[in-house]
């Protein structure tokens, strides 16, 4: 079972590292079409300012999973660390329960802005707002998923120390 969604979160990390740089190759070019429009032609486009914006919206929630899923978010874990096996699983669960409890706050929270986003429009673009609200529910959930997978792989090694990404190593 285990194996299985590890397989499926792996298809998901990669769908959702495509979506991030993606997003960001979005928001490069509509930045560049926007700072352009400016200083070249001394024309404000609307639409690309927007883009950018809903782009990095988008980036910054979904780049949070692929973060979580690297281990990359800023965490306190000296003193988990120390604790002998037996205590640091219990310190892993009760931080992944923190962290779950407030992603499924933030998911349960977006609601309301989701519906109030099926009646509004984007100035520019006029794309219903809840696309770009949509972000807030599916950011969190992907998090919850990546944690609860961390939870499962780290089990015998709770607080391994740091390892350097092979960018880092060259």
């Amino acid at each position: 079972m285990f194996a299985l969604l590890e397989r499926l979160c792996l298809a998901l990390r990669h769908v959702v590292s495509g979506v991030v740089i993606l997003l960001f190759t979005v928001m490069m070019i509509s930045v560049l079409v926007q700072v352009g429009g400016r200083y070249v032609f001394n024309y404000s486009i609307a639409q690309a300012t927007e883009i950018a914006t809903f782009s990095q919206i988008w980036l910054v929630l979904m780049g949070a999973g692929v973060a979580v899923a690297k281990g990359q978010h800023v965490a306190i874990d000296m003193l988990p660390a120390q604790l002998p096996l037996p205590l640091a699983r219990v310190a892993l669960i009760a931080i992944a329960l923190v962290i779950t409890a407030f992603l499924t706050t933030l998911a349960w929270g977006s609601l309301p802005l989701l519906k109030m986003g099926s009646f509004q429009s984007s100035p520019a673009l006029r794309i219903p707002m809840k696309y770009v609200y949509l972000c807030l529910p599916f950011g969190a959930g992907y998090m919850v998923l990546e944690v609860l997978l961390s939870v499962i792989q780290r089990w015998d090694n709770p607080f391994p120390p740091p390892e350097p990404d092979a960018e880092e190593a060259l």
